[in-house]
């Protein structure tokens, strides 16, 4: 069976519950699972990091994301090597988490500890993601002062 995985806010309890059974399957039912938001190799391994954008909350799924670290596992590990998360990627998911913490989402996922050894090998020239989040708080802060003293005038 091919399935989109996403979760709209349409669906009742009935038609969320049908969804997971399908995920967890096994043996699998579904053979084709096309995720939607961001992709499960784009997010930590500890959680579908859809969790944490408001908008991207009906593609969350931690069961339909084990399902696919599952695979990726028995995957030969020269392959699992195109897995891996530029610095980039890893500062914008510790910056939607932050701005999940921020917004206190009801959830929790914000609250989980990152364990995903991904987090600390490197496959980019630059390899310092906490400075790139920390500049992009201080550019944000730095245009948020400028619109509040613009308005001033």
């Amino acid at each position: 069976m091919n399935f989109l995985k996403n979760f709209w806010i349409g669906d009742d309890e009935v038609v969320k519950q049908k969804k997971i059974r399908l995920f967890e399957a096994e043996p699998p039912i579904l053979y084709v699972l096309h995720y939607l938001g961001n992709k499960p190799w784009m997010c930590f391994r500890d959680y579908d990091c859809n969790w944490n954008v408001d908008i991207l909350q009906e593609f969350a799924s931690d069961v339909a994301h084990r399902k696919w670290w599952k695979v990726h596992d028995a995957m030969p590990e020269k392959l699992q090597e195109f897995c891996l998360l530029i610095s980039k990627q890893k500062a914008q998911l510790e910056w939607d988490r932050r701005q999940a913490e921020q917004r206190n989402f009801s959830d929790g996922h914000w609250k989980i500890r990152i364990q995903d050894k991904r987090i600390k090998k490197c496959i980019d020239p630059y390899c310092h993601w906490q400075s790139m989040l920390r500049h992009w708080v201080k550019q944000i802060g730095q245009r948020v002062n400028s619109l509040f003293l613009h308005h001033q005038h």
